[in-house]
């Protein structure tokens, strides 16, 4: 495609066009110059000849900021910590409208309720009926369309878990079909999800990371077969009785899954299925969405699983 474009259009004109593919699709272009000196770019790769991947900046992202209500009893946010949970915020959101294809403009964005320890937290959720999540660190609750969470000893930890629980409110509020593998795998993700100048990035989960490294050592992962065919019920009853990693693996599932532009369509397109009303097991929809169907899939996770990919990921 970029070769006959190359041919026929100006030098300049085609590199901006170049540029806007590039960040646009998320694919490697790539750039290589011919024995008389002829520049040529391409998105495909041809090891017979040398190449270089051209380092395509994004521009200035354009994203629609939201504006976040928070509210805080018995606790002060500095300034800086104000904006944190902003930027954190916002980032899920552009997550979801710029990489999984939603259009976020038509949510209401959730409020943010943050106590100043665990046992108000405790107690507020007891208030609510909700005693059996007063061991987690935080709650979406769809009626209000709102995040509780408090302020943890470790303070930083905090934030991090706003914006798990922004996922959570997303997933529930546009795709409720999602199975629970997929939706607590991405709320895991949000915990690191970052802005810098070139866009949107994730760090690896360093807690998760160990938890599936202990679990693969000890022979007790689950099998991709095993993950993707779960029931939901069947997934949270195993995450509540803590007995399991699956919560980490469903975190290092979704990264796998993220950290590359194939494997982040085959994620949009279950998203996509599941947002129209699809009650499909997922295990069912891999062979019609994934390159070689559940063998290669999981073929792939088994090789990603001996360093878990890089370190970070660049959307």
């Amino acid at each position: 495609m970029f070769e006959r474009l190359r041919k026929t259009i100006d030098p300049v004109l085609f590199f901006s066009l170049l540029l806007l593919f590039a960040s646009a699709g998320q694919a490697k272009i790539y750039k290589w110059v011919d024995e008389d000196g002829k520049v040529h770019f391409s998105d495909r790769q041809d090891h017979s000849i040398e190449q270089e991947v051209v380092d395509v900046k994004p521009g200035v992202s354009e994203w629609s900021r939201f504006e976040i209500d928070i509210k805080t009893v018995d606790v002060e946010l500095s300034e800086q910590e104000h904006q944190q949970i902003v930027e954190g915020v916002n980032n899920v959101y552009e997550f979801f409208d710029r990489v999984m294809s939603f259009d976020m403009n038509r949510t209401v964005p959730v409020n943010i309720l943050i106590l100043k320890d665990s046992t108000a937290y405790r107690n507020y959720l007891i208030r609510r009926n909700r005693g059996m999540a007063a061991a987690s660190y935080g709650i979406y609750m769809s009626s209000e369309n709102q995040i509780v969470v408090y302020i943890r000893k470790n303070r930083a930890l905090t934030f991090p878990t706003i914006k798990h629980e922004v996922s959570h409110a997303v997933v529930d509020t546009i795709v409720p079909y999602a199975p629970a593998w997929l939706n607590e795998g991405l709320a895991e993700q949000m915990e690191t999800i970052e802005r810098d100048e070139s866009g949107l990035y994730f760090e690896r989960h360093r807690e998760n990371k160990w938890v599936v490294n202990q679990a693969r050592e000890h022979g007790s992962l689950a099998g991709i077969d095993q993950l993707l065919k779960l029931p939901s019920n069947k997934w949270r009853h195993s995450d509540l009785s803590g007995r399991g990693s699956l919560r980490a693996q469903s975190g290092q599932f979704v990264y796998f899954l993220l950290s590359n532009s194939t494997r982040r369509n085959f994620v949009v397109r279950l998203m996509h299925n599941f947002n129209r009303g699809d009650r499909t097991i997922a295990y069912y929809l891999v062979n019609d969405n994934y390159i070689g169907g559940v063998a290669m899939l999981a073929l792939d996770w088994r090789r990603w699983l001996h360093d878990q990919g890089a370190g970070v990921i660049r959307l």
